[in-house]
């Protein structure tokens, strides 16, 4: 463990996490200022409660020119929140001025005695690090799901001293501010066109995953999934162990499936029926989930029983109604082309529900989607991309809101077939959160069973 005692910290944004760490550094003992470019109710209430404490805080903007910041500064150490890109003027002024710039994974993984066992990704990593998390609590393990899941990583490391673990969820933001950050295990389930806008073009994006595995060493382990071309790629990069897994076949040396039962170092851990979680994707997940946990040295007993336990997290796949025949999913975490192509596989009959804000990715890969996808509801700022995509393979509709792209989907509907909000794109030009959105949908599903049996 690092000690932060007498250090002089700026923590930049005052989210969940720079909140949290700004928390942990008092606790420490270090002078800290946070600075925080917008205001709310809630931030000013955290900047009350710091203040108590003896940290300086401001909100409403960034004064580079203020004592205690880059360029006239007195910190030794920047604590940077992961929602705030490189490119911005407070990190281009930190770095000008030769602060040591981290963020919070990195601030966790000095303050740990734990160890971390690290799941990244462009989809998928929040199911699998909640199942990781499941699994290592089913066997026994001191343990708890922290990082981009929820929970901020400081405060796992509170409460989980030697000898536990926590599954960390972490994303492309994150990774991008580790220096000395070293999981015992290291899971990349896939990478694919995301964030483009935040890392400004997908080969740093794809660059920044790739650092989860950069400290490790042969005593840890990398475990990339072998179908992804881009994760398999690391596997040049790292020193670790790899041990590699799939949910098509038994890749050498790692995890994966044979004839419905997935097999690790030549021993069956569960079957394909076991796994609660849906599709390919799905499985991808639970294999993943289950290869980290065994080779942490989890018990395959205990691995079986949270794989066969497990509840799935909403707003993914969710199974919301049946109407007539026709099953409506919510996938509404799916925000970039690559988690609707996974959500796609296996279904019949998809009237699809895409849209929302692109953030500067292409969606002409949406249209791969066909089939099984026979006809498109487009909604939000992407509208017209997602049309363009579609517009020359199968019918597209444009809807001004869900309840609205709800109604026009199941007039295309088909009996034994699916409407599947799985968007493709961010929330935002619509819905506070991919949560909003998702419940936003439910509520339709619910509106239009309500008028269905009216018209009965």
């Amino acid at each position: 463990m690092t000690s932060f005692s007498g250090r002089r910290v700026l923590v930049v944004g005052l989210g969940v996490s720079g909140y949290a760490a700004a928390e942990a550094l008092l606790d420490q003992g270090a002078t800290v200022r946070v600075t925080e470019a917008g205001t709310s109710a809630a931030m000013e209430e955290s900047a009350t409660v710091l203040r108590s404490r003896g940290a300086t805080v401001e909100l409403g903007g960034h004064d580079l020119g203020r004592p205690g910041h880059p360029g006239n500064s007195d910190c030794d150490l920047a604590v940077v929140s992961p929602g705030i890109p490189p490119s911005s003027a407070i990190i281009t002024a930190l770095r000008s001025a030769e602060v040591e710039v981290i963020g919070e994974i990195e601030l966790a993984y000095r303050l740990a005695e734990c160890d971390f066992l690290a799941v990244t990704g462009t989809n998928g990593k929040t199911t699998t690090t909640a199942l990781l998390a499941a699994i290592l609590a089913e066997g026994g393990i001191d343990s708890m799901a922290a990082g981009n899941i929820g929970t901020p990583v400081v405060e796992a490391v509170k409460k989980i001293g030697k000898g536990g673990a926590i599954a960390l969820e972490v994303s492309s933001f994150q990774l991008s501010t580790i220096t000395t950050f070293r999981p015992k295990v290291a899971v990349v389930l896939n990478v694919a066109e995301d964030h483009t806008d935040w890392h400004g073009s997908f080969e740093a994006y794809a660059a920044d995953k790739a650092r989860i595995t950069e400290n490790q060493t042969t005593g840890d382990v990398f475990m990339p999934n072998i179908e992804d071309p881009i994760a398999a790629k690391m596997v040049t990069g790292t020193r670790a162990t790899t041990v590699p897994f799939s949910a098509t076949r038994i890749p050498e040396g790692g995890i994966g499936v044979t004839s419905g039962k997935v097999m690790w170092r030549g021993r069956e851990i569960f079957t394909t029926d076991d796994s609660t979680l849906s599709g390919v994707a799905g499985l991808e997940d639970s294999i993943a989930a289950a290869g980290a946990a065994l080779e942490y040295g989890v018990d395959p007993h205990a691995v079986l029983r949270a794989i066969k336990s497990f509840q799935p997290l909403g707003h993914r796949l969710e199974v919301v109604a049946e109407i007539g025949g026709v099953t409506f999913i919510n996938d509404s975490k799916a925000t970039n082309p690559h988690a609707t192509l996974a959500a796609v596989k296996g279904l019949e009959d998809v009237v699809l529900i895409a849209g929302g804000r692109a953030k500067g990715i292409d969606l002409a890969p949406l249209k791969q989607t066909v089939p099984p996808v026979s006809a498109v509801v487009a909604i939000g700022e992407a509208a017209d991309e997602v049309t363009a995509a579609f517009s020359q393979v199968v019918p597209v509709e444009r809807a001004g809101s869900i309840a609205d792209a709800v109604r026009i989907a199941h007039s295309h509907a088909v009996r034994g077939g699916t409407v599947l909000l799985s968007p493709g794109c961010a929330s935002l030009d619509m819905f506070a959160s991919y949560v909003e959105r998702g419940n936003a949908f439910t509520e339709a599903v619910k509106d239009l069973i309500a008028a269905t049996q009216e018209d009965d």
